[in-house]
């Protein structure tokens, strides 16, 4: 009894977390038609969305930073959806300071999908920024500072993926369930 009841203890035992990222850089620069960017990874696809949306080539500009993300004027919002749930979203700032005296200032809204705020950050001279919390379909960018703008780049986002344990303890239930019968 007791190892049936560790079987399904297995089973039901917690997702491991799995990372994906997106960087732009095979996304031609430009305009993006009907300012709705889709891209898809690992079953997960993720809708970039804002009025203006476009890629721009930084180049060597913001330490090479390459393609990078942006709305019109560079002022936002652009909203991010996700068809799933994910556990975290980071984002760049490209602009924060590091490669110039120029820092943007950006805040970020995370929303489940039953639209109640998840977690919120403002933030400038960061690296990345990171929104977590659990089950993340929707992220808002938008500028904290009026005509300042801002353009992020490598968006990385952390989906719950199935654990091993759990096929594992279920294959063993079932075949002990046959030894029986």
């Amino acid at each position: 009894m007791k190892y049936r009841a560790m079987l399904v203890a297995m089973g039901f035992s917690a997702s491991v977390a799995s990372a994906v990222d997106f960087d732009f850089e095979a996304v031609p620069a430009g305009p993006v038609v009907g300012d709705i960017l889709m891209l898809s990874s690992q079953g997960v696809n993720v809708t970039f969305s804002a009025l203006g949306l476009q890629v721009r080539d930084f180049g060597a500009s913001f330490g090479n930073t390459g393609h990078v993300l942006s709305s019109e004027f560079d002022s936002g919002p652009i909203t991010v959806t996700f068809d799933q749930a994910v556990l975290s979203v980071s984002f760049e700032n490209v602009i924060n300071g590091r490669y110039s005296g120029e820092i943007d200032f950006i805040d970020a809204w995370a929303y489940d999908a039953a639209n109640n705020l998840v977690d919120s950050v403002s933030a400038s001279a960061a690296d990345f920024i990171t929104l977590s919390g659990s089950g993340i379909v929707k992220v808002v960018w938008q500028e904290a500072i009026s005509g300042e703008g801002f353009v992020v780049d490598n968006v990385s986002f952390t989906i719950p993926t199935p654990a091993a344990t759990a096929l594992l303890g279920f294959g063993a239930l079932v075949a002990t369930r046959r030894r029986r019968a």
